[in-house]
């Protein structure tokens, strides 16, 4: 038997790499995910902080203050898809998958083996949640953690598409919940009640419309046995329930918020698309772009708070024109 070890990530016997070929298979692990992770939830965290007394504890924001913030935000949603990618992609049945879907991938692509995969994983899970005591997000990290596991290892998204749904809702309210508390000011604000609620409202519009992302997926899901709702029940089943779905929370979420008519248009129209292009544009090329479309719309979605309560932002308009103003004319602004 050989005593020669597998060797560690970016160094081979007969093969060394750069630097730059890392951070590149390091941006290919999350690349996929930017759309429906990395935007939305860093987005949700700067526009429910910037709600202010709807969602947190502070009833008067700083736009400065909270728009500094958000490399912070960015980089603790990042970190943890990229945790969670790892967890995923190391995977045998992965690796099968996605060399249908996405063979770009780093391990189905051969850039990286599962191995070198599992040791980062050694290295990042601690640091992560190092990174979320001092940022914060430590609660949801470790939430995360174990959704994780639950997704990856115990195949959780495998056998059983409510399961899958249900884990993914899970994770999107941890990712939406970590994100504002630190764009609000981890340690100095905290997430109120309303908020929690509103995350649940969330967590439901991900749990009944999030198999939007697996109709162009089907091909690659069945090679790995994934029981996805499309393959389960057939795409014309998943189809119409995506079609609904969008188009009832474009309704539920300005009446829970109780907004004007163009509350209303900003998230019917995008919804009235995506039902359209779901139910008459079936090509895979196609649906890929109505997941991104869906992915936009959920963005909308966050923004219904801060529409619901504009102040810092008309504050900041508000100072910016007296300050151009006093510029204009010479005069101190201070």
């Amino acid at each position: 038997m050989s005593s020669e070890k597998t060797p560690i990530l970016g160094s081979q016997p007969s093969q060394r790499r750069s630097l730059g070929y890392h951070l590149y298979s390091i941006y290919l692990f999350t690349r996929n995910d930017f759309k429906v992770i990395l935007y939305p939830q860093t987005a949700v965290g700067i526009f429910q902080a910037l709600a202010g007394g709807l969602l947190t504890t502070n009833s008067t924001p700083s736009l400065g203050l909270i728009l500094a913030r958000l490399p912070l935000v960015a980089f603790w949603n990042w970190f943890n898809l990229l945790v969670f990618n790892l967890a995923n992609q190391r995977l045998p049945s992965s690796v099968v998958e996605d060399s249908f879907n996405k063979p770009w991938r780093p391990i189905a692509a051969g850039r990286v083996s599962p191995d070198e995969a599992r040791r980062l994983l050694l290295v990042l899970i601690p640091l992560g949640v190092l990174l979320s005591y001092f940022i914060g997000g430590l609660h949801e990290t470790a939430a995360m953690l174990v959704l994780t596991w639950m997704y990856n290892d115990l195949a959780g998204a495998d056998e059983n598409y409510l399961a899958r749904n249900l884990l993914n809702a899970a994770g999107f309210i941890c990712h939406g919940s970590g994100s504002t508390v630190i764009a609000a000011g981890y340690g100095q604000y905290e997430l109120n009640r309303s908020a929690y609620v509103w995350l649940g409202v969330i967590g439901l519009i991900v749990l009944t419309t999030i198999h939007v992302q697996d109709i162009p997926d089907i091909e690659g899901d069945a090679a790995r046995g994934r029981l996805t709702l499309p393959i389960i029940h057939g795409q014309r089943v998943a189809r119409i329930s995506v079609a609904v779905g969008v188009v009832f929370w474009s309704v539920v979420c300005p009446t829970i918020w109780g907004l004007d008519v163009l509350g209303y248009l900003l998230l019917l129209s995008p919804a009235g698309l995506i039902a359209y292009r779901t139910m008459q544009l079936r090509s895979v090329s196609a649906d890929e772009v109505t997941y991104q479309l869906w992915c936009v719309w959920l963005i909308l979605i966050y923004l219904l708070p801060l529409y619901k309560n504009p102040a810092v932002l008309t504050q900041a308009l508000d100072w910016g024109w007296q300050y151009g103003a006093a510029a204009i004319s010479g005069d101190s602004c201070f």
